[in-house]
């Protein structure tokens, strides 16, 4: 059997032969055709098996498998399966390409839409952080309870252009050990992507945690090491049922001191934004309070010490159905 290196250059460059809008052959039949996604998925599967085989093959005959070239021809041999496979999958032209598809204008746009409260200065320093195209991007969130921490991510984890690549840990509740909660971090950082960019929250963490952020990032230049690109964001909780001069304190060294690109402080509340927050969710719930039920609501929540955090409860507990 006669086969030679140009034998297998010719596997690993046939990803070039493929057309960008499959134009030709079975893979325009694919696309054009009425088939469901998943049959496209199966056929995706058996093409890359069959590449894959090939390639083992080749290199097995011409007995060059381990050497740098046949490694490397097979490494883009995946690469560009994966390409292909990514954008029939997911339905996106380029759909790893970060640059193309990071549009932090548009995902701020869609934050705003949350009708987040009494935090614009916090969405333009987060429009900001999250322009900056860097392989490694770090923020901390600092703030109380209950003024717009988790649902700001929350849509931003929802607009995230690859879902896939979302990751959350929250940090003092699972478990006590420090030793397995950095097993688990670590195990997520293996998992990261190098499909686009991903995204990581660590969220619940305290003041005192203030260290784990320099060590995590150190984990991340161990993993990661530049290879995937990579936003993270550490989120802080200032607990305001202390004394208000020692919060202060605590949100000025976690601004001066922690080892990130962005810290972002929010604001906290008075009764006049938990006012808002109720009209929030009553259109949000679609019901209806009288005047005496939502003057209830105001007076029995602490805005202090938990922001906007209990008002959706106590207005679907008052509400009436529109």
């Amino acid at each position: 059997m006669n086969i030679d290196q140009e034998d297998i250059e010719d596997i690993g460059s046939g990803c070039e032969a493929v057309p960008t809008d499959f134009s030709h052959g079975s893979l325009r039949r694919l696309v054009t055709s009425e088939v469901s996604l998943d049959l496209k998925r199966k056929y995706m599967k058996k093409c890359l098996f069959v590449g894959v085989a090939v390639v083992v093959i080749l290199g097995v005959f011409t007995r060059q498998f381990q050497s740098n070239r046949t490694a490397a021809l097979i490494r883009d041999f995946f690469q560009c399966y994966r390409k292909h496979y990514d954008e029939i999958f997911y339905g996106k032209r380029n759909y790893c390409d970060s640059d193309e598809w990071f549009d932090s204008g548009k995902i701020l746009k869609n934050i705003r839409e949350e009708n987040i409260i009494h935090q614009d200065r916090v969405l333009q320093q987060l429009e900001v952080a999250l322009h900056k195209g860097k392989d490694l991007n770090v923020v901390a969130l600092v703030g109380p309870v209950g003024v717009g921490k988790s649902l700001v991510l929350s849509s931003l984890a929802t607009n995230f252009p690859w879902p896939e690549n979302v990751h959350t840990y929250a940090w003092n509740t699972y478990m006590r050990d420090d030793s397995k909660k950095f097993r688990m971090l670590s195990l997520m950082l293996e998992r990261l992507s190098d499909c686009g960019c991903n995204l990581l929250i660590i969220e619940n963490l305290k003041p005192s945690d203030h260290d784990l952020v320099k060590r995590v990032n150190e984990l991340i230049q161990q993993i990661v090491n530049g290879k995937k690109r990579l936003i993270i964001f550490y989120v802080f909780n200032l607990n305001w049922m202390r004394d208000e001069h020692l919060v202060v304190e605590q949100r000025e060294f976690l601004i001066k001191t922690l080892p990130v690109d962005h810290v972002i402080s929010f604001n906290p509340f008075t009764k006049a934004e938990l006012r808002e927050c109720v009209h929030r969710e009553m259109i949000l719930e679609k019901v209806h309070l009288i005047p005496e039920d939502l003057e209830d609501i105001i007076e029995t929540i602490d805005v202090t010490h938990s922001g906007c955090k209990n008002v959706n409860a106590k207005v679907l507990m008052y509400g009436i159905r529109r």
